[in-house]
């Protein structure tokens, strides 16, 4: 379908316009893989877990029977390979002059952000999914209401209790939580909670060892037999995304050009590529990704 630009071409407006974002939150919260090179569509990628170790008394003169650990893996794979895509022709460009290539811009910001909501949403699905050590809160109840921080005690609490990793810690909230949050009074005095960065600079930040951040990829789930919209809380190593560009065959396809794109916002990179036509040519944004819950224990909920 051709490009509906009956509008500019009389005016031959700049393309400035301020592409809007989701909440970018949960991406950059865990291990990001980004050279899973290796692995195929669907081919399984097996992460080793190292497993807890036993102690036994010492008998002097009887050395120890020790036989090596047995790694279990985590099984995940490249599932998810999706695109976004443009065409123009050159009737098209001529009427717009100098002011295509801004609006060729816009488009691949769009694309872009089309596929890093669905990526964010697939992350933060995952992270709920897979938890296993434990929850907080009650279903359809929004937390951060009360006049204390009985939310980050019970958190720090449950992690602790579950010998999680004391470094980092991840606290991804919805916006209802979030919004919760930003009104909470104590959230004005520094020293209660021991950061600045929320009440200096009006964003999330560290609060009583979590990383704060918010997503706009979060919906109401059923989780445990009971519809909530929750909140992730886990530690980095917890969940582990792999993306990479697609594989192109040997001597490459008929794209004339195929080059990376790095959103800042996310840290994703993405692979354009152009594809001449007849008199147009056409455009294509695109990712491979896959994503594990390889630490379960390390993998919280906070109920809303």
């Amino acid at each position: 379908m051709a490009n509906t630009l009956n509008k500019l071409i009389p005016f031959l407006i700049a393309a400035v316009q301020q592409i809007g974002r989701e909440l970018v939150g949960i991406i950059p919260a865990v291990t990001m893989d980004m050279t899973a090179d290796s692995a195929a569509k669907n081919q399984v990628i097996r992460v080793p877990v190292t497993p807890m170790a036993t102690a036994e008394d010492i008998t002097i003169g009887t050395p120890p029977d020790v036989s090596g650990d047995e790694f279990i893996p985590i099984e995940m794979r490249i599932d998810n390979f999706r695109r976004t895509s443009f065409i123009w022709n050159g009737e098209e460009e001529a009427a717009l002059g100098s002011t295509v290539n801004g609006l060729k811009e816009n488009q691949i910001l769009q694309r872009m952000r089309t596929l890093v909501n669905e990526i964010e949403a697939s992350v933060f699905a995952e992270a709920i999914n897979g938890a296993e050590g434990g929850s907080y809160g009650v279903p359809g109840t929004t937390p951060f209401g009360n006049d204390d921080m009985r939310e980050f005690a019970q958190l720090v609490k449950i992690m602790n209790d579950a010998a999680s990793p004391q470094t980092g810690r991840q606290m991804v909230l919805n916006t209802t939580h979030a919004a919760a949050l930003r009104n909470k009074p104590n959230l004005f005095k520094v020293g209660d909670a021991g950061e600045s960065g929320l009440l200096r600079q009006g964003v999330l930040a560290n609060l009583y060892g979590f990383d704060i951040r918010e997503t706009g990829g979060a919906t109401t789930m059923t989780v445990g037999g009971s519809q909530t919209l929750p909140s992730a809380v886990f530690t980095r190593d917890a969940i582990l995304l792999a993306t990479r560009a697609p594989f192109l065959p040997e001597g490459g396809d008929t794209a004339t050009d195929v080059f990376p794109v790095s959103d800042p916002l996310s840290g994703l990179t993405f692979q354009v590529a152009s594809y001449p036509g007849y008199l147009n040519r056409r455009v294509e944004i695109r990712v491979a990704w896959g994503v594990k819950t390889v630490n379960p224990q390390n993998s919280f909920i906070l109920h809303g």
